[in-house]
């Protein structure tokens, strides 16, 4: 009996103390796939900010992507990303090709890619 409960409480705690990760950690930076600039992924705060960027130091500092979540598939992220053209920001899709290549789609488009 007393083996039971103890086995019983380890079960508990385990599922309890679950937290989701991906294969992949990809918080950090990355290089962005079209233009000359780095993009640094910060996971505890779930963004994607502007790190460096030779032809804009402006662009230093900004929020490229938001609420950025760990899908529960374990594979992909959801977040959301400013768009010019809805003037708003949109629902994208993270999805990582392998640990050291990230695509985030629009609508079924990709729309930026990211490079360790």
């Amino acid at each position: 009996m007393l083996k039971l409960l103890v086995l019983s409480s380890l079960i508990v705690i385990s599922i309890f103390s679950f937290e989701a990760k991906s294969e992949c950690d990809i918080s950090g930076l990355w290089n962005h796939s079209a233009k000359p600039a780095k993009l640094f992924i910060n996971l505890s705060k779930g963004e994607i900010s502007v790190h460096s960027h030779d032809n804009n130091a402006k662009a230093i500092g900004l929020v490229v992507l938001k609420s950025l979540v760990l899908d529960s598939i374990l594979t992909s992220w959801n977040a959301k990303m400013y768009s010019a053209a809805e003037d708003s920001f949109v629902d994208v899709k993270i999805t990582s090709k392998n640990c050291n290549q990230l695509s985030v789609s629009f609508n079924n488009e990709e729309v930026l890619g990211l490079l360790r």
